[in-house]
């Protein structure tokens, strides 16, 4: 199954990632030192790497449908 494709930034001033998932639109915003840093580590990219909008494939499932609860 193909991944859909994302584009992401880190927010310096409040320490977020920025996730806007193409196909759909929607958006998330990762926030707390752990889930900012398994973001960076599976994009393998750094804080300063993602100054700019980088694009990559939804490779957490970010934006996986679920079926049940949130």
């Amino acid at each position: 199954m193909e991944k859909a494709e994302i584009r992401f930034w880190h927010d310096q001033s409040k320490d977020q990632i920025h996730v806007i998932h193409i196909p759909s639109g929607r958006t998330k915003t990762l926030k707390g030192k752990k889930k900012v840093g398994r973001f960076l580590q599976a994009y393998q990219v750094s804080r300063d790497d993602c100054k700019r909008v980088r694009r990559g494939n939804d490779r957490l499932g970010l934006f996986k449908r679920k079926l049940f609860g949130k």
